[in-house]
């Protein structure tokens, strides 16, 4: 009985998470700042060591991995869906989500 409880809820959990985001960009991620890369070049290359040849591409920063955007902790900040964590960056602040699409959480 105990196995099947909590096969149900991870398989609850798993869909609430897949649901938010979907691919490619299934990393679901809730974040201080959504911004091109280009804006964040010199960190993202001096210290992360992480090149790119499309600039545009959304970056995620100061991000916590989260199945729902709907509680209120999370007002002002982004709701990311990112392709997959930054290579090679060091989360000292949150995790970095790279090439992301996102907004506000209002």
């Amino acid at each position: 009985m105990f196995q099947a409880t909590l096969l149900s809820a991870i398989l609850i959990f798993t869909g609430l998470v897949s649901a938010s985001c979907s691919s490619p960009r299934e990393l679901s991620l809730c974040c201080e700042t959504l911004q091109p890369y280009s804006d964040n070049s010199y960190v993202w290359e001096n210290e992360c060591s992480f090149y790119t040849a499309v600039p545009s591409t959304l970056v995620a920063s100061g991000c916590e991995v989260t199945s729902s955007w709907k509680s209120s902790t999370y007002e002002g900040m982004y709701a990311a869906c990112c392709v997959e964590y930054m290579p090679g960056c060091e989360p000292t602040d949150g995790a970095v989500g790279w090439n992301c699409t996102g907004s506000v959480v209002d």
